[in-house]
């Protein structure tokens, strides 16, 4: 049987120092954003405004599957305490987070080296753990 490389989360300490080693804003919109929400690096990169729920702090993403074909399904996503101000800061400049996804990607490789987390961190593992 062939070797899978199998993702798994990130531990709480892992998490926390990725947490930790953000510098910039940008650096913290990316990366409290995809831990305190799960989304994905393209469903960053693709979020808008129009996608968020001021009022009822959550936001609405829209992916793949559903019964009328693509990007039909609905996922409603809690929008925390320490990602609102954030995205209220970027998304009250633009309409978008204007960032692409190779660019999301530079930036968690960045911050991983920065925080010598060793493994390789992936849009799938930045879903930590709450253990």
């Amino acid at each position: 049987m062939p070797y899978q490389y199998k993702r798994e989360p990130l531990t709480q300490d892992e998490a926390n120092r990725l947490a930790n080693a953000c510098e910039t804003h940008e650096e913290k919109l990316v990366v409290w954003t995809l831990l305190d929400t799960g989304h994905t690096v393209s469903e960053l990169a693709s979020l808008t405004s129009e996608r968020i729920d001021w009022q009822s702090h959550r936001i609405m993403l829209y992916g793949k599957g559903g019964p009328f074909g693509t990007r039909s399904k609905r996922r409603v996503i809690p929008l925390s305490s320490r990602v609102q101000p954030l995205l209220g800061g970027q998304l009250s400049l633009n309409d978008s987070i204007c960032l692409s996804v190779r660019t999301i990607q530079r930036i968690i490789k960045r911050i991983a080296n920065r925080a010598h987390v060793s493994r390789k961190v992936s849009p799938h593992v930045l879903r930590h753990t709450c253990n």
